[in-house]
């Protein structure tokens, strides 16, 4: 079983669906219930967008799940409060099949899209910390260019070759690192579209990131 509540989080994620993952009995025989939150029912393409634990008040006996469900959603100091207690979705073998395929598309994007990109201006790391510190480099020669100063910094290539490049050069790296990278969300795009279209699970597998 599962409970239904729309809930917002502090990113402003709305999520509507949580699940009990335990109930937690302590050395003081203090019941405590472990809950994931997800954005949609299919906890199998969907990540925790929240966590929480709750102290429940009931005897100890079987069904401790069921029970804390019903507790949560009946209590007014929980944020569960005044949800609904619902059915599990179950997917059926080709819509794990789908969520598989999706997830494998996905780390295949993340591959190619983390890899070293060659740029006319050189070769640069295209991981999440290069492009963050990428964007920390032109931020500070933007600065330096409205106060007046050189618009210039410097920056290393993959193989630890430090240069010294202007504003503008800073810029033509991204857009041709971007350029790169752009058309990998349009091919998983396309990709998880003939996955959600596919009608067979021999048709799911033959689709492949290639």
């Amino acid at each position: 079983m599962a409970i239904t509540k729309q809930l917002t989080n502090a990113q402003g994620v709305v999520y509507d669906h949580h699940r009990i993952n335990s109930v937690i009995i302590d050395a003081q025989d203090n019941l405590f219930a472990t809950v994931s939150s997800y954005i949609s029912a299919d906890r199998a393409t969907d990540r925790p967008v929240d966590r929480f634990s709750w102290q429940i008040n009931t005897p100890i006996t079987t069904g401790l799940v069921a029970t804390a469900e019903t507790l949560l959603v009946s209590d007014p100091t929980c944020k569960l409060f005044g949800g609904t207690v619902t059915s599990d979705v179950i997917l059926s073998d080709l819509n794990k099949a789908k969520a598989k395929k999706k997830a494998e598309i996905a780390s295949c994007r993340d591959v190619e899209m983390y890899a070293d990109k060659t740029t006319s201006l050189g070769v640069f790391g295209s991981t999440e910390s290069d492009n963050n510190k990428l964007s920390l480099v032109i931020q500070v020669t933007q600065i330096a260019a409205a106060a007046g100063q050189p618009a210039e910094c410097g920056y290393k290539t993959v193989d630890g070759v430090y240069s010294i490049y202007t504003l503008s050069q800073l810029e033509q790296i991204v857009l041709e690192i971007a350029a790169q990278v752009i058309p990998l969300y349009e091919k998983e795009s396309l990709l998880v579209a003939q996955v959600e279209s596919a009608t067979t699970i021999e048709e799911v597998e033959s689709i492949i990131w290639s």
